[in-house]
């Protein structure tokens, strides 16, 4: 078994010591929990050398203090497992003497009726005792937090007909200030095109008001003398941040953009792009876009595929933050102001699930038909809504 030492650790290379079996690397591990409960966790215990007796190893499962650590340390928002809907089938194991790992202690989850589609979930396990041996528990090793998941199918928007591309801008009292933020978009690309004359690929945008100047959160692929299939990100400053990322077609990408007040940064599917832009603009938030929707670019421009899950957050969301909600998110999670699910299934409004009045009528879209027209309304976009469901819209938490 590897073993590894971190800061902090008063153990020595080569020491033998004791933990929860595949934690060594990392001690949060995942329960697979599918629509058709028990769902079950082998829990075993290891030492790294055989022993020369019986150890009898205490466990306990279900501490809220240990949970609520775990979040505060991590920056996640974890929620409990009701203890009703899981059982621990013992509170002990055992090494038996000339063995490295104890027998299995189950823990079972029963009932799955608690779980909310966006809400991710916990089960914190500790060691609290060893008898009959010298070996030290490895801190890192003395809790193991199991994370449930599941596979989620879902809804989404097809962005294939070009007659979709529109805007929408919200009333001026809706306007976000944010001088932190992180924009969410989860987009699956079909044809991102060959080399050719007009290879762009204009995915969406973060704006604000059509009277306020650019300041945008723009989104295309292959933009001119940029790498085959990268990602381009025109920021609020004027920036431009182009992905070391090259993207392919046919999978599901979580875009993430995240403005910490000095530094811009892409992640992609919870990963951070190898690209950093530095950059102290700001920006507002009023208005978003879907494709291309100025002049006749809509068709040359066009994104072939599909988009859902479409977040506004009003700060810098970290790495394990955007990890833990690649397939969905609590809108009630503090900070988020807007959240388009693009899941309805059906009818031209895409609705905010944060309740706070950000639903997106397409009926009442607008967009600029040609070079100094002016904005003007653009009700037939919202014939051109399309929702797909089908084996390709999964998402394995």
């Amino acid at each position: 078994m590897a073993l590894s030492c971190v800061p902090g650790d008063k153990f020595k290379a080569g020491q033998e010591v004791i933990l929860f079996t595949g934690t060594d690397a990392s001690p949060l591990v995942k329960l697979s929990v599918g629509d058709n409960p028990p769902a079950i966790y082998n829990v075993t215990v290891s030492a790294t050398g055989k022993l020369a007796q019986d150890a009898t190893i205490s466990i306990s499962a279900g501490s809220q203090e240990l949970l609520d650590a775990y979040n505060a340390e991590h920056g996640t928002s974890y929620q409990p497992v009701p203890a009703a809907s899981y059982t621990l089938d013992s509170d002990k194991v055992v090494i038996e003497k000339d063995a490295a790992i104890s027998g299995q202690d189950n823990l079972t989850i029963s009932d799955i009726s608690f779980m909310k589609n966006g809400v991710q979930y916990l089960i914190p396990v500790e060691i609290t005792g060893v008898e009959g041996s010298s070996l030290e528990v490895l801190p890192t090793s003395r809790v193991m937090y199991i994370r449930l998941a599941r596979t989620v199918t879902f809804y989404s928007l097809s962005m294939d007909n070009t007659n979709l591309y529109s805007e929408f801008e919200f009333p001026a009292d809706k306007a976000i200030e944010l001088n932190q933020y992180t924009y969410e978009i989860k987009c699956y690309p079909t044809n991102l095109k060959t080399d050719a004359a007009e290879q762009i690929c204009r995915l969406c945008n973060f704006t604000g008001p059509t009277s306020g100047g650019a300041r945008q959160n723009m989104l295309r692929f292959n933009e001119n003398g940029r790498p085959w299939k990268s990602l381009q990100i025109v920021t609020p400053s004027g920036g431009d941040y182009t992905t070391t990322t090259i993207f392919d077609e046919n999978q599901w990408y979580m875009l993430s953009m995240v403005f910490d007040g000095s530094t811009y940064q892409l992640y992609i599917n919870g990963e951070p792009d190898a690209t950093v832009l530095n950059s102290d603009e700001h920006t507002t938030f009023q208005r978003f876009e879907i494709g291309m929707s100025w002049g006749s670019y809509a068709g040359s421009q066009n994104f072939a595929g599909r988009i859902c899950e479409v977040r506004v957050w009003d700060y810098p969301r970290s790495k394990s933050q955007i990890a833990g909600t690649l397939c969905g998110t609590d809108p009630a999670t503090e900070g988020l102001r807007a959240y388009w699910k693009m899941n309805q299934s059906s009818g031209t409004t895409f609705t905010d699930e944060t309740g706070n009045g950000y639903d997106m009528d397409w009926t009442k879209s607008i967009r600029e038909p040609s070079d100094g027209a002016g904005y003007q309304p653009n009700p037939g976009a919202a014939s051109a809504i399309s929702w797909i469901k089908d084996a390709k819209n999964t998402c394995s938490e």
